[in-house]
């Protein structure tokens, strides 16, 4: 990431702490999941606490894009993203119980899994999704509520890859509040920036999606 993208303020200061940030580059960071690059990590000199810059439309921990990504003719890639596995189930795509010699993956626990996670992490496990959540999201109840798991979570299907349809969705994380505290920087779009050890990142951590 440029240096001129970087955010200008931390989260302490957004929290409330006093004095001016000093944000600057600290390195890079490894990936074992999530995209397939190294993170920037950055450092606040006043208040000394670091940050994991995530590209937009990523979580920590996971190893693929929320949202689905179209291509030129309008089709999704279901593999892609986390509603992919959802559109995929309600098409009936049933994805192999287990890779044999050169197939690609992912496997069908991988889409369960993501079906499920992404269902909690927007409130839609409930009987009845939040109207505030539904707002936020730009949905109805009709397109949501009284349907399957996997029908609620591909509903979200209709939000585009853009920087207005991630805000929506990371509006959404942070009024169901399961995963902690969600903020969108200043200055660097909609890239997400994670205190790292914040109550986010110990809520995320086990099995890859």
């Amino acid at each position: 990431m440029a240096p001129g993208h970087l955010p200008d303020r931390c989260l302490s200061s957004l929290a409330g702490a006093g004095g001016a940030c000093r944000v600057g580059g600290a390195g890079w960071r490894e990936r074992s999941t999530g995209p397939r690059h190294p993170l920037r990590v950055v450092r606040c000199r006043v208040h000394e606490n670091a940050f994991t810059l995530y590209p937009e439309g990523h979580v920590p921990y996971g190893r693929v894009s929320v949202l689905s990504e179209r291509g030129e003719a309008g089709e999704v890639d279901v593999k892609s993203s986390l509603v992919g596995a959802a559109i995929a189930a309600i098409r009936g795509e049933r994805w192999p119980e287990e890779l044999i010699f050169d197939e690609q993956g992912p496997v069908q626990r991988t889409q369960r899994r993501r079906v499920k996670w992404l269902g909690k992490a927007v409130g839609f496990d409930q009987p009845q999704v939040e109207s505030s959540v539904l707002g936020e999201l730009g949905l109805t109840a009709v397109e949501v509520n009284a349907r399957t798991p996997a029908q609620r979570v591909s509903a979200l299907g209709k939000l585009a890859t853009d920087s207005t349809s991630w805000l929506r969705f990371v509006g959404a994380l942070d009024l169901v509040g399961g995963l902690g505290p969600v903020w969108v920087m200043p200055g660097v779009g909609c890239d997400r920036l994670v205190p790292a050890r914040g109550a986010f990142a110990r809520f995320m951590r086990g099995p890859p999606r």
